[in-house]
């Protein structure tokens, strides 16, 4: 059997990716030039959309929960229901669609009440971020996993790939969500985490996983044993490996009561140059922690997320889902 092509690797990747441009109607992201100290770190910056003046964060709750199956369930089995439209009669592709809805949405009740917290909130929107923005699509579902009582998973949040033809570079993304209050904590927490998945066991640990389920993420067998070379420490390909750490920094941004309806259709402007100085006095703080952290020289994607109210974008998630903590 031949080998994939370079090209070949990079169109099998592209053709997991799905279409978010609707999503940018609710979650804006803030093009600024604030750059972090660690050359490695990136600093984006993402903020729900305004509406007379106000952050539609209700709205931006219910545009994420649409994607809530795509997130939860292995590609596998959310594209063998998919391949039956058009196939069967629309009533029988409604029901089977709709039990399939339904068992993601009990994943996330049973994610919640296996932690007894709630932040799936911040790992949808972590993975949403990472296929629209990164343009990396999930490679391993690790809600699906993490609520198998038979396999307990440790480590991150998500798993996401992609690959460059140009470079023969695959590169893995491992993400970490953290909403937190204050934003000082949101970062020490993430930063914390991400150290841990560093960790040479840890990391080797998440390897495993992805090797054990990559069946389900949707890549064709040649395909499968084309990527399996780039975690297989015997393979050259292994060297061309590209771990990036990806992060969801969310936390509560007095300045959303600085703007108003009074301001009309320029308060999503005043709000994002205000957003824009706080990233700007964010930026060496989260230098500072990253160097005593010893992570200076690691690859990273942070995604603040500033929100009028963290608790509020959790219970209005969790009631979405049905589920709220005692």
């Amino acid at each position: 059997m031949h080998g994939v092509t370079e090209i070949d690797l990079d169109v099998v990747v592209a053709a997991l990716r799905r279409d978010y441009s609707k999503l940018s109607a609710r979650l804006r992201e803030l093009q600024h030039t604030v750059v972090c100290e660690c050359a490695g770190a990136t600093l984006r910056l993402h903020f729900p959309a305004f509406r007379q003046g106000t952050a539609t964060v209700y709205e931006l709750v219910e545009a994420i929960s649409l994607h809530m199956t795509s997130y939860a369930l292995p590609r596998a089995e959310v594209a063998a229901v998919e391949s039956k439209y058009g196939q069967i009669s629309p009533a029988e592709f409604r029901d089977e669609t709709t039990a399939l809805n339904t068992t993601a949405l009990r994943l996330f009740k049973k994610a919640s009440e296996a932690t007894g917290r709630n932040g799936e909130c911040g790992e949808l929107i972590l993975y949403l971020l990472t296929e629209w923005v990164l343009e990396a699509p999930q490679l391993i579902a690790k809600m699906a996993l993490k609520t198998n009582s038979e396999m307990p998973v440790f480590g991150s949040d998500g798993v996401h790939v992609k690959y460059c033809a140009k470079s023969s570079r695959l590169y893995l993304y491992w993400g970490e969500a953290k909403l937190y209050d204050d934003v000082s904590d949101a970062i020490t927490k993430a930063i914390e985490s991400i150290n841990t998945a560093l960790d040479p066991a840890k990391a080797r640990h998440e390897l495993d996983l992805v090797k054990r389920n990559v069946d389900l993420s949707g890549f064709d067998p040649v395909a499968k044993a084309e990527l399996l070379k780039f975690l297989d420490p015997a393979e050259e390909n292994y060297n061309k490996r590209f771990d990036v750490i990806t992060a969801l920094i969310g936390f509560n941004f007095d300045a959303y009561s600085d703007v108003g309806a009074a301001e009309g259709e320029q308060a999503e402007a005043r709000f994002a140059a205000l957003a824009t100085e706080k990233l700007e006095a964010l930026a060496p703080s989260v230098a500072e922690k990253l160097k005593n952290a010893g992570l200076d020289a690691t690859t990273l994607e942070l995604f603040f997320l500033p929100v009028p109210n963290v608790q509020k974008l959790r219970d209005l998630f969790q009631a979405k889902i049905g589920w709220t903590a005692g």
